[in-house]
């Protein structure tokens, strides 16, 4: 038992080691365990660190090399900016730009009516946190303009129901409309526009639903990016 000393009042104070000299005396006894774990931890502290700092040279790298395929393809050298493209892709996987490299590659296909090629890239970032919405909606107009109706139907009623505040949903919203007006799904189509005209008022979108809503207007058109 630990020796103890009567104070006023008639309480017990515990003259025991405190819980620093237990430490020290485990220490003492355990000198070599106590200096293997410090030697693993600051091992640890420095592989973090390395990690950070490598990784932050791979994304900055990555960007870089992103903006300057970019630039290149706005030049009109496609097929150099699409084979700097796939490298970011595959070289910077792990990092944030890899999914915008993809992304822009499936805007080149598009433009360059290579629907079906756009659309498997659009669909390799379907899951991607920050561009994964704007990659369903890509993926469904790739499918209206290669004629699969059905199939862009089902992507923008998946962008829907997946996103239905995303600030890009009344464009969805009126790209579905238009795809069941072209399938000739007229009463389909003509319940999306009056859930557009709910749904946001006093914007274009609505007047534009309202239009077609009234008729007669001219045949919808399929997508254009």
């Amino acid at each position: 038992m630990p020796d103890t000393t009567w104070i006023a009042g008639g309480k017990v104070e515990n003259t025991g080691p405190s819980k620093p000299e237990l430490a020290l005396a485990w220490i003492k006894n355990n000198r070599e365990t106590f200096i293997g774990s410090v030697v693993i931890l600051l091992g640890a502290a420095l592989f973090a660190v390395y990690f950070f700092i490598h990784y932050r040279d791979l994304r900055d790298a990555a960007w870089k090399n992103l903006f300057i395929a970019q630039q290149v393809g706005y030049q009109g050298n496609v097929p150099q900016a699409q084979q700097q493209l796939a490298a970011i892709e595959t070289s910077y996987a792990n990092t944030s730009a890899a999914p915008y490299a993809v992304m822009t590659q499936g805007d080149i296909l598009f433009a360059q009516g290579k629907f079906k090629e756009a659309g498997d890239q659009y669909a390799k970032i379907l899951n991607d946190k920050e561009i994964g919405p704007f990659a369903v909606y890509n993926l469904g107009k790739s499918k209206e303009a290669a004629g699969d109706l059905a199939g862009a139907q089902a992507q923008y009623a998946d962008f829907l129901a997946k996103y239905p505040e995303h600030f890009i949903a009344p464009e969805v919203h009126g790209s579905l409309a238009r795809t069941q007006e072209l399938a000739g799904a007229k009463d389909l189509a003509r319940t999306t526009y009056e859930k557009i005209v709910l749904l946001y008022p006093d914007t274009s979108w609505a007047m534009q639903a309202k239009a077609r809503l009234t008729g007669p207007a001219p045949a919808p058109q399929p997508a254009k990016k």
